[in-house]
């Protein structure tokens, strides 16, 4: 597979495939990040990979100002819609590549927006960049799943209709990455549309390394949006949240 998966897979059926994410749930992993966090309640904040830009909003609506970044054109398009806040900005950038340098106090990376790349070199890339992006002191919110959980918990097929559609999906893990293959079946189409996911399995301790090469300290790991304390078991998630020396 190549590295562009996500440049195919992030576009208007992802919108379909992911609708079950609304804007209730970004307002509610929003609002337990917020209390459960010492993340700072005012300043300028990142959202990393924001997709459609759920938590954007979320945020923006708290006060804060908001920088989403994303690559893909569809979701940022829906982002723009959506936006109703002056204090909320859209721009569309690779992860690996983005411009700022000590300009936020928070950089937020949800929903698994991570480990998307083939090479180890180039996830580490990401979380320098968010190190990068923050000001001395910044806090860093890294919402990621958990391998160990994954490995247990992974349904290998599993089917579904929404708006009409048929989604099939189907999931494996190989060579380090859990993979995702969705298939659509739409009534005026005689081949399913085909889509492709994978996201690199990292362990706790892995992306703590990655986080302290890039600069972070006071590393905090929480299990879930709960923020109950990580167990490598049986935590669905792994959210870290770092300071930037």
């Amino acid at each position: 597979m190549t590295d562009d998966w996500f440049e195919r897979s992030f576009r208007e059926d992802y919108l379909l495939v992911y609708r079950h994410r609304d804007e209730a749930s970004a307002d509610r992993e929003i609002a337990n990040l917020l209390d459960h966090l010492p993340v700072r309640r005012a300043g300028r904040v990142l959202d990393l990979c924001c997709g459609s830009g759920r938590h954007s909003r979320a945020l923006a609506r708290r006060g804060y100002e908001v920088v989403g970044v994303d690559l893909s054109p569809v979701l940022l398009a829906v982002a723009q819609e959506k936006n109703t806040y002056d204090n909320l900005r859209f721009y569309q950038y690779d992860m690996r590549e983005i411009p700022f340098d000590s300009e936020f106090d928070i950089v937020v990376n949800l929903f698994t927006s991570f480990g998307y790349f083939s090479s180890d070199e180039e996830n580490a890339r990401v979380v320098h960049n968010m190190a990068r992006a923050l000001k001395p002191g910044g806090e860093v919110v890294i919402d990621y799943l958990n391998p160990d959980y994954v490995k247990v918990h992974l349904i290998p097929e599993s089917e579904r209709e929404a708006n009409g559609l048929f989604i099939k999906e189907q999931r494996w893990i190989e060579d380090g990455f859990v993979k995702k293959r969705i298939l659509l079946y739409d009534a005026e189409q005689a081949e399913p549309r085909q889509y492709m996911e994978q996201v690199r399995l990292y362990h706790a301790d892995e992306m703590q390394e990655m986080l302290q090469n890039a600069g972070f300290q006071s590393i905090q790991l929480f299990g879930d949006y709960d923020f109950s304390p990580y167990r490598k078991q049986d935590s669905p998630r792994m959210i870290f949240y770092a300071v930037r020396e």
